[in-house]
């Protein structure tokens, strides 16, 4: 009897690990976002986006909102296909969209009108009555009233930036104060913070909103990525509660969404650029990522290089952005001129202003001495 008790017991405990240890494996579940527009580059509200993949037990459907603007709920990682629909317009499908763990994954689509055919029969049953006008929605409750911010001043809040070692996160957007069931957000609209007076925040107090993104090589564990973050854009708190605030969206460069980090708006003034220099093309830096971990850009898009001020980079300092022939051992091919915007320790944030072809990931960058 005694040898019975402790087999079971022994059998029990491995269950339990088992158990346990499936729970930790589970991957961070993503996201996938985008805008849906017509080949006028005109929103398209009310297309279908539809998502299928070893992650869903069945098809996942969602439809763009009034901006054309759509977003699955959580998935799991994996390879997914992704068809985009709408009535007169032309199906599209991306095939083969990878999810990484944790990863918000942006894909836009445009979609072009459908040919007309000759004839069109339809056939079918009679239309079904349309359904019941809904409830009227309770009435909005009005916009607080916000402090204006110098247009100079905003001229240092978006583009991309590489993630720092350390965080300057105070809080989080928590959801939409009106409409929590929404999941994007944009100007003027009045959003709920999970943290309060307690943590200092007040009326008038301005956050830049920032979240994070996966680049590089995507097949590497997680302690091993690599993250730049996308700003969002200016938040102003207007009310605070000992544990949570109210603040409204006053400057956008982007989409806001829940759980998007809050950190101190430090203004820069407008960055003049300086004079031309000449290009040291033999110490060139690297573009290492764009705005949301996007691979190309063109002129007034904004990028990343693996130079900052530890390295002599400054604001305002021009740059040449060139390629090398003949399997890099040839002469520097120019390609776009750009300006630093913002610089960190290790990392700027540049602007292209001219380019003669696509600026893309890796592409070599002489700063102006």
């Amino acid at each position: 009897m005694r040898s019975l008790v402790s087999t079971l017991a022994l059998a029990l405990l491995a269950a339990t690990l088992a158990a346990s240890g499936a729970i930790g494996a589970q991957p961070e579940q993503a996201r996938l976002t985008g805008r849906v527009t017509d080949g006028s580059g005109g929103a398209l509200p009310g297309a279908t986006v539809t998502i299928t993949g070893p992650g869903a037990s069945r098809p996942v459907a969602v439809v763009t909102d009034e901006v054309g603007q759509y977003q699955t709920p959580p998935l799991q990682p994996g390879t997914y296909a992704v068809t985009f629909e709408m009535s007169g317009f032309e199906s599209r499908t991306n095939p083969t969209v990878v999810l990484g763990p944790g990863e918000v994954f942006v894909l836009d689509r445009q979609l072009g009108l459908a040919a007309l055919a000759e004839t069109v029969t339809v056939t079918g049953e009679a239309p079904k009555p349309p359904p019941p006008p809904p409830a009227p929605r309770p009435p909005m409750r009005t916009r607080p009233q916000t402090v204006p911010i110098p247009k100079p001043l905003l001229a240092s809040v978006c583009g991309p930036d590489k993630a720092a070692d350390f965080s300057y996160t105070v809080g989080h957007i928590a959801a939409h104060r009106d409409d929590p069931k929404r999941e994007l957000y944009g100007p003027g609209d009045v959003l709920l913070l999970d943290v309060g007076a307690d943590m200092g925040m007040k009326a008038g107090q301005n956050f830049i909103v920032r979240r994070r993104f996966r680049y590089g090589d995507k097949g590497v564990s997680l302690k091993q990525a690599t993250f730049g973050e996308h700003t969002a854009g200016l938040v102003q708190v207007v009310e605070a509660t000992p544990e949570t605030s109210v603040a409204v969206v006053v400057y956008a460069c982007g989409e806001f969404m829940a759980g998007d980090a809050l950190e101190p708006f430090d203004p820069m003034p407008v960055v003049a650029a300086q004079s031309e220099g000449s290009p040291q093309f033999d110490d060139p830096a690297r573009i290492v990522f764009g705005e949301l971990g996007r691979v190309t850009s063109g002129p007034r898009q904004l990028m990343v290089i693996d130079r900052g001020f530890n390295q002599g980079v400054g604001r305002g300092q021009r740059l040449t952005i060139f390629r090398r022939s003949l399997g890099e051992r040839g002469p520097a091919i120019a390609i776009a001129d750009a300006v630093v915007v913002v610089t960190r320790s290790q990392s700027s944030t540049i602007r292209i202003e001219r380019v003669t072809d696509v600026v893309e990931v890796g592409d070599l960058v002489a700063l102006h001495r």
